[in-house]
């Protein structure tokens, strides 16, 4: 079995799309959202207005899930992760310096003018707390649904290759 640490990574790398979870007065709620790495944990880009953006200025946490959703039943794979999440100000510099850090997969232009035409968008840093992945053999031995840590600085350390 592939080690659990270069499991997360792999994910991670091969995916886009994050599911965030967060909660406020009305309770849970999910939404999905395009990511892209950095170098502790993700970004994605948002609406101030979104239930979501809401929810992390009011608390400042969230978590997340990536996952591959073309994958067989028995080979079910994903991250699950816990952030500190912030709104990054929405200022030129501020944006530039959350694109400058976008890891190699992700790297590119920097010019934060796409984000900053729209005046309600907004990126939104994820600072990555915890790191799970599916225990493959508690489902395939015993059809436990179960995770398995892994140390997020080995994940991002092979993520940053």
């Amino acid at each position: 079995m592939t080690i659990p640490k270069r499991r997360a990574a792999a994910i991670l790398a091969a995916q886009h799309f994050v599911v965030i979870g967060t909660a406020d007065a009305d309770g849970p709620w999910t939404a999905a959202a395009q990511y892209r790495l950095l170098p502790r944990g993700l970004y994605v880009e948002s609406d101030v207005s979104s239930r979501h953006a809401r929810a992390i200025a009011a608390s400042g946490v969230a978590s997340g899930v990536v996952y591959d959703s073309s994958a067989a039943v028995v080979d079910a794979d994903g991250v699950q992760l816990a952030f500190r999440a912030r709104e990054v100000d929405a200022e030129a510099s501020a944006i530039r310096d959350v694109l400058a850090e976008r890891l190699p997969r992700d790297a590119g232009d920097d010019d934060p003018a796409a984000i900053l035409a729209v005046p309600t968008k907004r990126l939104y840093a994820f600072e990555v707390v915890r790191a799970f992945v599916f225990d493959r053999d508690a489902w395939r031995t015993r059809g436990t649904d179960a995770r398995l840590e892994v140390d997020v600085d080995e994940v991002w350390a092979l993520l940053a290759r």
